[in-house]
């Protein structure tokens, strides 16, 4: 039974040793690969920091002239800043008078209307004042024409010709008109008299007609004179 236990237990031992040396075997080949990726990646590194180290080196003289430029652009937005600035304030004047100034030229133009349409005005009546200017000195050397006939065709003469028969038909009318007045209660009696005489006669008519009624129906004959 010992020799037994013995021979399990080198047995075991051995399998473990193999399986170490398996491992061992595997992580020295981990190791080496390890090692290569090591090497390629410092390898890779050191091309790296050289391709910076080149381009560096290449843009370093556009990076020297790049300074100034830098330096110009910030000199150009802080005057832009400025100008822009100034360029609001102005403009913002401008608007202020652009609109003091419209509103200026719109009464100017109601103003220049109203002007226009009084001188149109004036020169109508102007020109009426004239017409009738001309009309009065016609009438002045009609007037003064020593001719008589000729002065009976002015225009005073006509009006006085015109005056005297509205004078005359007045007259002729007061007198008509008191006439009228005179034979008013005359006429009123007169007027009565003939509705009297009327009413009478037409009494005289019925009474005949009824008289006339009764003989025919009786058979008699009357005559009746008025």
């Amino acid at each position: 039974a010992v020799v037994s236990t013995q021979s399990t237990g080198i047995a075991g031992f051995t399998d473990a040793q193999d399986e170490l040396e398996k491992i061992s075997s595997q992580k020295g080949t981990v190791d080496q690969a390890k090692g290569q990726i090591l090497e390629d990646m410092s390898d890779m590194s050191d091309k790296l920091n050289e391709m910076i180290a080149e381009k560096k080196a290449s843009l370093a003289p556009v990076i020297k002239e790049l300074r100034p430029l830098r330096a110009k652009c910030s000199e150009l937005e802080q005057l832009h800043a400025q100008k822009k600035s100034e360029y609001d304030s102005l403009s913002a004047r401008l608007g202020s008078n652009l609109h003091s100034l419209e509103q200026e030229v719109k009464e100017l133009r109601e103003t220049a209307q109203t002007e226009e349409s009084r001188y149109h005005f004036l020169m109508h009546s102007k020109q009426l004042l004239e017409l009738e200017q001309q009309k009065v000195e016609e009438e002045l050397a009609v007037y003064k024409n020593p001719d008589p006939a000729a002065r009976k065709q002015s225009l005073r003469e006509q009006y006085n010709r015109k005056i005297l028969e509205q004078d005359n038909l007045g007259k002729a009318l007061r007198a008509k008109q008191k006439t009228v007045r005179e034979q008013h209660v005359p006429n009123v009696a007169q007027m009565a008299m003939w509705r009297d005489l009327t009413t009478l006669l037409t009494c005289k008519t019925n009474t005949l007609s009824r008289l006339q009624q009764k003989e025919v129906e009786t058979g008699g004959e009357n005559i009746l004179i008025l």
